[in-house]
């Protein structure tokens, strides 16, 4: 049977450094944006290989930060339905 729990990454600037949680676990600590986003991407496409449903949300961050709604790309490996 698949879980229907979803694997949720985070991204979000705190000051001058970029955070990316996942789930309950400590924060991840990155200089730039770019560094977190594929921290996050690389760890949810491992988890995705594996058949889990994952998710990564990107907060806004800059000026605009308030006119624009936050990134979620969400994806799963499909697998074979039974019949």
């Amino acid at each position: 049977m698949l879980s229907t729990h979803t694997e949720r990454f985070v991204v979000f600037q705190v000051q001058n450094e970029w955070l990316v949680t996942y789930g309950d676990r400590t924060q991840i600590s990155y200089s730039t944006r770019e560094e977190a986003e594929n921290s996050a991407f690389n760890a949810a496409h491992a988890l995705a290989s594996q058949g889990h449903a994952v998710s990564v949300l990107i907060m806004p961050d800059g000026p605009d930060a308030n006119e624009q709604y936050p990134i979620v790309l969400s994806g799963r490996t499909p697998r074979a339905k039974p019949n």
